[in-house]
């Protein structure tokens, strides 16, 4: 009980987090997705909350389940909610729009997830109330499987995240359909006077478990390009104040860049389709501009324009 208890808690804590940085990152890039993904994650943490305290609170376990026979209204908006998100999650990677059949899709497992708890109590009742989520799951997987093949346009990071959440739903979609399968028929009880479901999924958890990971994934890559990007920009911020303050020509700054990345002459000639002897007369005119006689004296000279504080002085000019 004590292992259920850690890992009910852990698989809590991790998917509050991912929420946390989903939400953190809507709020600072203003993108749909994940705002999306935010919900269908908050909507994880329900789910799992109700199926922690059918395993630890008993009296729970039987109102609950008593309730699922007969009017499952809970588990049916978690399952609502966590479809129409999936599908406008996969849509928005996909950069398509959702179509009216694609909507039609989510209004019928509606309906069939309303109207099946009116048969009578049998596991084939239960096993018919969950199949449309998991087929619903699959065809998402497939879908965005076979739509990603015909896209040109995507980055390496789009292509990447949306070929493997769509091959995990179409595995999982499968796996987690094998599992209810066999609980259901071979685990669970149904009968009038003792009602016992195993209301876990473990596929459905490993699932959960890995659109986590691919979403932190995501994200701390992000946060480090972000953060790449803004040093860049700073670097190039200081380099641009470093040649305007010496007096640098459009062409000097484009080898100035490459001295300070240790280049040769025959080097720089190459990358920027030069003559070797035009390479080395802007050379010798930045070592002029710079009053200096060798190549390592560039890098010297550039760090200690930084250090002596020009750059303020710079900046403040240009305002």
């Amino acid at each position: 009980m004590i292992a259920v208890f850690l890992y009910n808690i852990l698989l809590i804590v991790l998917y509050a987090l991912a929420m946390a940085l989903s939400i953190n990152y809507f709020l600072r890039r203003k993108q749909t997705l994940f705002l999306l993904i935010t919900i269908y994650l908050l909507f994880f943490i329900f789910d799992n909350a109700i199926i922690y305290m059918t395993e630890f609170i008993n009296s729970f376990a039987s109102s609950y389940n008593e309730t699922f026979m007969s009017i499952p209204v809970a588990k049916t908006i978690i399952y609502v909610v966590n479809a129409y998100c999936s599908l406008l999650i996969v849509n928005n990677l996909l950069k398509r729009k959702t179509s009216f059949f694609q909507y039609g899709l989510v209004v019928i497992l509606t309906l069939w997830m309303s109207m099946i708890p009116l048969l009578q109590n049998s596991a084939t009742k239960v096993w018919l109330y969950y199949l449309p989520n998991q087929l619903f799951l699959f065809y998402l997987g497939l879908y965005g499987w076979l739509h990603l093949k015909k896209a040109t346009d995507f980055s390496a990071a789009r292509y990447f995240y949306t070929k493997w959440v769509s091959l995990s739903s179409i595995v999982f979609g499968l796996l987690i359909l094998l599992e209810d399968t066999y609980v259901i028929y071979q685990v669970d009880q149904y009968t009038i006077l003792n009602v016992k479901i195993n209301n876990r999924n473990i596929s459905e958890d490993i699932f959960s478990m890995l659109i986590c990971f691919m979403l932190l994934h995501f994200l701390f890559r992000a946060e480090e390009e972000e953060k790449q990007a803004v040093v860049e920009e700073k670097e190039d911020v200081q380099f641009q104040l470093f040649c305007r303050h010496y007096g640098f020509t459009q062409r000097e700054q484009e080898i100035c860049a490459l001295l300070l990345e240790h280049k040769s002459n025959q080097q720089i000639a190459d990358e920027i389709f030069l003559s070797l002897g035009t390479v080395k007369t802007h050379v010798h005119n930045i070592f002029i501009k710079l009053n200096i006689k060798k190549r390592n004296q560039v890098i010297e000279v550039y760090e200690n324009f930084h250090k002596s504080g020009k750059i303020n002085t710079e900046v403040s000019s240009a305002v």
